[in-house]
């Protein structure tokens, strides 16, 4: 890998992690075109998701700080703001439950069956997925949550465990279906995937047999990741109010039928 394809990629992981158009499938893709074995780039896979998270925590840092204060706040001190602070960041905890749960049974075997016509078809239900969350499920007014949603909205984020299947699209659509308002739904979504991706590169990073990458690449990776990742976070927000997750699903269906009929 040279330091144009480290930036590619860290642009590629920064835009697609936060739109709903899975970062993991199109960073498959987009290192197949570059001629990049995925299987000898899996610590730079990880640094690029570690860009995309640190974007998460600058965008959001003012509600995620307050979230971790209120979990560390003393009974007597707490008021109704921070015990319904610090409820959300249980409920967030168990929210990842699901995702821990499927990465840790499925992982295996989805490496296992791995192929690049997979990913195009994944594509392509994750297509028919925002649609069906937009026309369906988009007209919620609630603005909180509880542990059965966060269950059910983990449970929807546990499917994006297969590469092409959008995690910030089908926690989003979880929500929604659950009856949040869209951008409630939508902040949530960023909200869960910080403990999310927390674990996904902690685990990761003990399992690897081998680190394969620079600290030079890795960094270029890393800033690129999270410098695109801030600007689509914005521009899925955006989206989300105005309805536009269609868009996406269009986007997919193309990307997804390509991909299947190129590698047939």
């Amino acid at each position: 890998m040279d330091p144009l394809e480290a930036l590619v990629l860290g642009v590629v992981q920064g835009i697609t992690e936060w739109l709903p158009v899975s970062s993991s499938g199109h960073l498959v893709i987009a290192q197949e075109l570059l001629g990049l074995p995925a299987d000898e780039n899996l610590v730079f896979d990880l640094v690029v998701h570690l860009g995309t998270l640190a974007a998460v925590l600058v965008f959001f840092r003012k509600e995620l700080g307050r979230i971790l204060l209120s979990l560390f706040m003393t009974k007597a001190s707490r008021g109704v703001q921070e015990n319904k602070l610090r409820k959300l960041g249980f409920v967030l905890l168990v929210g990842t439950i699901p995702v821990a749960i499927a990465g840790l049974l499925l992982t295996d075997y989805i490496e296992g069956i791995f192929d690049l016509r997979l990913v195009g078809f994944a594509l392509i239900v994750n297509a028919f997925g925002l649609l069906a969350f937009e026309r369906l499920w988009s007209r919620g007014s609630s603005r909180d949550t509880n542990y059965v949603d966060a269950l059910i909205i983990g449970a929807f984020q546990a499917v994006s465990i297969m590469p092409g299947i959008s995690r910030s699209g089908w926690t989003l659509g979880g929500g929604m279906f659950r009856g949040l308002e869209r951008e409630t739904a939508a902040v949530f979504a960023f909200l869960l995937s910080v403990p999310t991706l927390i674990g996904a590169f902690s685990y990761g990073i003990l399992t690897l047999d081998q680190y394969d990458t620079t600290l030079y690449l890795s960094a270029l990776g890393f800033f690129a990741a999270m410098l695109t990742g801030l600007v689509s976070i914005s521009y899925l927000l955006k989206a989300v109010r105005a309805g536009k997750l269609w868009v996406f699903s269009v986007y997919c269906a193309i990307v997804g039928l390509a991909v299947v009929v190129m590698n047939l």
